[in-house]
């Protein structure tokens, strides 16, 4: 795996600022209780009710069982969260993976390269068959100096009770600063 100084790193945090807005209107709503959230909401299809029905303190429960299949140490909990088609990109590193395998294999890589990865879920709201979590990202990249823990955001689409695709997205130059490393830094 590389991780290169991408050029659009800007867009990123762009991205990710405008998301982490988004999340921060929706904190009422993200804090009402089930029976409130569910009338409050409009009903536009059949995933986004059923996606809004599975709630666990506050939050979806997808979320919850986002970031205990991330912390666990077995890679297919996590996979087993996705459809047989679903597509994981985490776009601080430019790395994109598919199907449940796809996603297995991103798991392992993860932890290979992230040594006490830990992913904490902050806060997260659904609509419209959409899941928009906002969590931190912590670790330790093999061979740094230091450990790093960064603010972070996925947008899952959902099928179901199963996630299609995961977007992911972080300041990958932060991790780099925070574990003592450059900013241009590549891993083989």
């Amino acid at each position: 795996m590389k991780i290169i100084r991408p050029a659009v790193a800007a867009v990123v945090a762009v991205a990710a600022t405008a998301v982490l807005t988004g999340i921060s209107a929706a904190a009422a709503y993200g804090s009402q209780d089930t029976s409130t959230a569910r009338t409050a909401r409009h009903s536009s299809s059949a995933p986004a009710e059923k996606a809004s029905r599975h709630w666990q303190h506050g939050k979806p429960s997808i979320a919850t069982s986002w970031e205990k299949a991330w912390n666990s140490k077995d890679p297919k909990r996590l996979a087993a969260l996705f459809t047989d088609d679903a597509r994981y990109s985490d776009h601080a590193l430019g790395q994109t993976f598919r199907g449940r395998d796809g996603v297995a294999q991103w798991a392992t890589v993860t932890k290979q390269f992230v040594n006490n990865a830990t992913v904490k879920v902050n806060s997260a709201f659904a609509d419209n068959g959409q899941v928009a979590i906002s969590w931190t990202f912590s670790g330790h990249l093999a061979g740094a100096p230091k450990p790093f823990s960064v603010p972070a955001v996925a947008i899952l689409k959902m099928r179901g009770n199963k996630i299609v695709t995961n977007d992911d997205y972080y300041n990958r130059a932060d991790v780099l600063s925070q574990s003592g490393l450059p900013a241009d830094t590549v891993f083989n």
